[in-house]
């Protein structure tokens, strides 16, 4: 793993965040529980004098009272707890402690003290003092040695529990930045590779389902995604070259042929003539073709308003009903709602425009156009009816593809463009067109979502 690496750095600074979290954790609960060994110790010793001291004020002779702390000093072994009786002179009359502690007067609540005779000069013990009413005086302290090793005894605990949770925080933190950057090192080397031209080459995924493997998906997705546009676009470049070779070998050939003939002005004419038809039928194709890739790159998104589906629907039929009694043909609008949506009014009017265009087309004189808009729920759909020869079922997914037509219209004018460009305007609007059979004829939806600023 690289020093330099983000998980490498981020790895340490959350280790390192972790041993002070932890330490400062394991520093309080340390003191805490000193202060409350310490708290429940002093406690117990005011209890113990106390009680020492309520027996023996009743007393009136220091012999009997010598023989009650001597008494309660052999209940206690060792030097855990300090008992000394004393004259009014501090002199030593029973007890575990000999000497009267130098400088040491009478106190009200507990002290500290040094204990001298221990084999240790820094020993040390806490206690108090009282005054008995014969003039005797009591001191009852604890020894603080027991206090020093349960502190070290806590303190070599609280370091091993340190000492481990950091090994295990720094251990856990390395294996698992170890593990993120092997998986981070697969789908980078399949990056590489894929840079380097092995297209078909996919992103591993683990098949745990984590967020590497969505991550690893989505980047699959996108390459195929990807993939699908590269061979499409192949696949336009081809049909480009094969399409347009026609009409510019027609216009090259009729102007030759206009050139060799002699002079005659009416033939010029009808060869410019024909000329610019056909240089209108490419110029044709290639707005289609810009029209299909704007659409597909989503940018018309950015200028989406809030329309009527059925206001264009209704005027386009306006539009196209002269010509469709031209060519002997009935379009009937069928009674509707209105069909309000977001989107772009003149990509949505183009798609419609070309289901009428290929409808005029290809249904026979005296046929029907019917066209209504339907709603369920938060879906609008424009339906374009016809009674016309239709489309064979095999070839109606391959109907959407560019260039694609039918053998039978190939003399009949157009590109095969159309319904092309009506599926990526649907797409654009996060909807589908579908072709169906309309016993006899064809049925073509354009089914698009209700968007919530429509």
């Amino acid at each position: 793993m690289k020093r330099r690496s983000l998980i490498f750095r981020h790895t340490l600074l959350f280790a390192t965040l972790f041993v002070l979290v932890l330490s400062g954790a394991l520093a309080f609960v340390y003191f805490s529980t000193l202060s409350a060994h310490e708290t429940e110790m002093d406690a117990a010793l005011r209890s113990e004098a106390e009680d020492l001291q309520r027996k023996l004020q009743p007393l009136q002779s220091v012999t009997e009272m010598a023989s009650v702390v001597t008494r309660t000093t052999s209940r206690r072994a060792g030097r855990t707890t300090v008992y000394m009786l004393a004259t009014s002179k501090r002199q030593y009359v029973a007890g575990n402690l000999r000497e009267w502690p130098r400088g040491m007067e009478e106190r009200g609540d507990l002290f500290e003290f040094p204990l001298e005779g221990e084999e240790t000069r820094e020993a040390r013990a806490r206690g108090r003092t009282y005054r008995l009413p014969t003039g005797e005086q009591l001191l009852v302290a604890r020894n603080l040695a027991e206090g020093e090793r349960f502190r070290t005894l806590i303190g070599e605990a609280f370091l091993g529990a340190l000492l481990l949770s950091v090994a295990l925080g720094i251990g856990g933190a390395f294996l698992l930045s170890r593990r993120v950057s092997r998986r981070l090192d697969q789908i980078n080397q399949n990056s590489v590779a894929i840079l380097q031209g092995d297209l078909d080459l996919r992103m591993p995924e683990s098949g745990r389902g984590d967020e590497f493997d969505e991550l690893s998906r989505n980047l699959n997705r996108m390459l195929d995604r990807i993939g699908t546009l590269m061979r499409a676009m192949r696949e336009v470049t081809d049909d480009i070259a094969h399409d347009m070779r026609s009409p510019i070998s027609r216009l090259r050939s009729r102007i030759e042929v206009a050139l060799l003939a002699r002079e005659d002005t009416g033939a010029y004419r009808n060869a410019l003539e024909e000329t610019i038809g056909d240089a209108d039928a490419i110029l044709a194709m290639f707005n289609a073709l810009l029209t299909i890739a704007h659409a597909e790159s989503g940018e018309p998104r950015k200028n989406f308003v809030s329309l009527d589906l059925r206001a264009i629907l209704s005027d386009l039929v306006e539009i196209y009903e002269p010509a469709a009694e031209e060519a002997g043909l009935s379009l009937v609008l069928e009674p509707g709602d209105p069909a309000p949506l977001s989107g772009n009014p003149g990509l949505l009017g183009q798609a419609i425009t070309n289901l009428f265009d290929n409808a005029l087309k290809y249904v026979p004189t005296g046929g029907h156009l019917r066209c209504r808009i339907e709603t369920s729920g938060d879906r609008v759909h424009a339906v374009v009816a016809d009674d016309g020869p239709g489309i064979p079922a095999e070839f109606r997914e391959k109907a959407f593809d560019r260039f694609s037509r039918l053998e039978a219209s190939r003399t009949s004018p157009g590109s095969g463009l159309g319904l092309s460009l009506v599926r990526a305007i649907a797409h654009l609007h996060d909807g589908e067109v579908r072709i169906t059979d309309g016993n006899p004829g064809l049925v073509v939806t354009l089914d698009l979502p209700v968007r919530g600023d429509a």
